[in-house]
């Protein structure tokens, strides 16, 4: 990343402005679009948060555009991250026929939608591809990418070499699914804590305290497959599953499998939630996600 190879960044809410802060802190200039008076300062202030979890942050720039063909010029990365909906983005990305640089990566922060219905019809559907990341975005090394039907593997690499430049780790996801593979382990995850809680197995902050200090203290150095495997001492995850088959069917025939929150349970969670403690402002969150990223990094 340089001031020689602008960003554009095309819808700066919380995830945008992560992504400018991103690009800013590795010495990118950064160009947002957004209609929201507020974008700007947004987006600055991520990337104060951001230069205070990495020594030698860069100091990258984040200006304001007035339309999106001024902030695509010239660049090498554009990010489209509006408000989720087929029928916005793909008018957003229609507006960058005509002006997008004939190299630059377009890439989408879509957690929904595919590349190859994002790219229908666009003479840049080679260069585009779905890169999502997680919240805070400049905090949370992992993002996903994904390429849509005409999305080429040369666009694949070329993203993911980028990303690296930017302290990411590119994870590539073969495969397009709704709600890619990050996603969708979060909502199986989220499907049965939420029936938990609404059957009053559990209250909000014990559940919250168990999966933060329980559960995912063996997922962030291993992951939830080879945690699994070294608590059951199996080999390997043949092995795992040929010994727990009896036991994991009668659980997986006990989880939870509606597809919407069932009416029984919605007074049930509001009641549980009620009183909550608040969540903990970005920087601090943060903070919190750089520090076990380390430990993480010097454990694994």
């Amino acid at each position: 990343m340089s001031r020689a190879a602008p960003v554009a960044i095309i819808g700066a809410g919380e995830i945008g402005s992560g992504w400018a802060a991103l690009f800013a802190s590795y010495g990118a200039e950064v160009r947002i679009v957004d209609p929201d008076p507020r974008a700007l300062d947004r987006s600055r202030a991520a990337l104060a948060c951001a230069r205070t979890l990495r020594k030698g942050a860069e100091s990258g720039r984040i200006l304001r555009s007035a339309n999106a063909a001024d902030a695509v010029r010239g660049a090498v990365w554009v990010q489209e991250s509006v408000p989720e909906g087929l029928v916005l983005k793909r008018t957003v990305l229609a507006s960058l026929e005509g002006v997008l640089p004939p190299d630059a990566i377009v890439a989408s922060s879509t957690s929904t939608l595919g590349a190859s219905v994002l790219g229908e019809g666009r003479s840049f559907a080679n260069r585009l591809l779905v890169a999502h990341p997680l919240y805070p975005v400049y905090a949370v090394p992992v993002v996903e990418l994904c390429g849509g039907r005409e999305t080429t593997q040369a666009t694949i690499v070329r993203a993911a070499e980028t990303l690296r430049l930017a302290g990411r780790e590119p994870i590539i996801v073969q495969r397009e699914l709704p709600g890619l593979v990050a996603n969708r382990l979060t909502a199986a995850l989220l499907r049965e804590a939420l029936d938990l809680v609404a059957q009053g197995a559990i209250g909000v902050r014990d559940l919250d305290h168990l999966v933060s200090r329980g559960i995912a203290t063996g997922w962030a150095t291993r992951g939830p497959l080879a945690t699994e495997l070294a608590g059951s001492g199996a080999s390997t995850l043949d092995e795992f599953l040929k010994d727990s088959e009896g036991p994991m069917a009668a659980l997986l025939a006990s989880l939870a499998d509606w597809r919407t929150m069932p009416p029984w349970g919605r007074e049930a969670l509001r009641r549980a939630t009620q009183g909550a403690s608040a969540m903990p402002g970005e920087c601090e969150w943060a903070a919190t996600i750089a520090r076990v990223v380390k430990a993480a990094e010097a454990g694994g």
